[in-house]
């Protein structure tokens, strides 16, 4: 039964002992009230609840739904070759995992953009050299062909020709080399490498086989397993050989060569000290690009491509390593190819403790 006022109302009938009946009605508006009010809380809670999923979601799909949908249609663009017309948002006020992923994204592409523009320098090196080299024996060729009459002159062509062919095979050779690198180094696992010992092999291997213009060569070895570094010891050993070929082809006849291999602040310095006329301040960055080559007078041609030092320098640096140049320490004349690479230590792949 309702009340007028639409609230429900309760019935009760009681059967006493002496076999009346009472009978019990009141209004129940108090109970309805009661539901009502919590009818309308659980409706403002759930009101609030929906508000709250949706200003969450907004938040969201700001804070993080966004910043990545711009990361993916930048990574996009860079897959499709596009890498230097996409500029990835860096995120700075973000201090969270979506920041340093944004980071993270912009400095691979900023690092596959120096890639890119490597190759491309690369490339175009290459190109130069390659077409200077073909364009003397061509020149050498055809003045063959001309001068059937004259066989001292054909004798200097021939001449030419012949460095010419012996310089494309040395370019070819360290264009592969340089080309090897980056991604050789990125494969292979580093074992521990003792410096002074490699060093001292190298040494007597080359005064075995005679050293040109009767140069010496001097090493300060270090002690056993003292000079210790991690990396691949075939390429190690050609920085070194680099170093010592451009230190000697520098060096006076009979002129002394030193090589000293010593550790201080978790590195190996290994330094490689000729008597020539060493290298201009100005000039100690240029050395170490691609095909740049100044030769000692009176060199044959063709001997060096010009790769050797950046070939190093790419070796050392893919090490973690660094190599610059500086004066002999004596103030003598001559320069000084510092070598940087860092030191073994125990817990390294191969180093174990006493």
């Amino acid at each position: 039964r309702y009340a007028p006022d639409r609230t429900p109302m309760i019935t009760s009938a009681i059967r006493l002992a002496d076999g009346r009946a009472v009978l019990a009605i009141t209004n129940a508006r108090d109970i309805t009230r009661d539901v009502r009010a919590e009818r309308m809380r659980l409706g403002i809670v759930l009101a609030l609840g929906i508000a709250a999923t949706i200003g969450l979601s907004l938040f969201l799909a700001r804070t993080i739904v966004l910043p990545l949908r711009r990361l993916a249609r930048a990574a996009a663009r860079v897959r499709l070759g596009r890498a230097r017309q996409v500029t990835v948002p860096r995120l700075p006020d973000r201090r969270d995992e979506i920041g340093a992923l944004a980071r993270s994204i912009s400095d691979m592409t900023g690092a596959l953009r120096h890639r890119i523009d490597a190759t491309d320098a690369f490339a175009a090196d290459v190109s130069h050299e390659l077409k200077n080299r073909i364009a003397s024996l061509r020149s050498a060729l055809d003045g063959l062909e001309t001068l059937a009459d004259r066989p001292d002159l054909r004798a200097q062509l021939l001449a030419i020709a012949k460095d010419d062919v012996r310089r494309l095979d040395r370019l070819v050779t360290d264009i592969a080399e340089a080309s090897r690198i980056d991604a050789q180094l990125s494969r292979t696992r580093f074992e521990p490498v003792d410096l002074g010992q490699m060093i001292e092999s190298m040494i007597e291997a080359r005064e075995a086989r005679g050293i040109e213009n009767q140069v010496r060569l001097a090493f300060a070895r270090p002690r056993k397993d003292v000079a210790v570094v991690m990396g691949e010891e075939i390429r190690l050993a050609l920085v070194i050989d680099n170093l010592l070929d451009n230190a000697i082809s520098f060096s006076p006849p009979g002129g002394l060569v030193q090589v000293t291999a010593t550790v201080a602040d978790n590195e190996v310095l290994v330094s490689v000290e000729d008597q020539g006329p060493g290298v201009p301040p100005e000039e100690r960055e240029t050395v170490f690009r691609r095909f740049h080559s100044v030769r000692p007078e009176g060199e044959g041609f063709g001997k060096h491509s010009g790769l050797g030092l950046a070939i190093a320098r790419s070796i050392v640096e893919g090490h973690q390593g660094k190599i610059t140049i500086a004066d002999r320490e004596d103030a003598k004349s001559g320069a000084r190819f510092n070598c940087y690479l860092p030191l073994a230590h125990l817990g390294d792949p191969g180093i174990g403790s006493e």
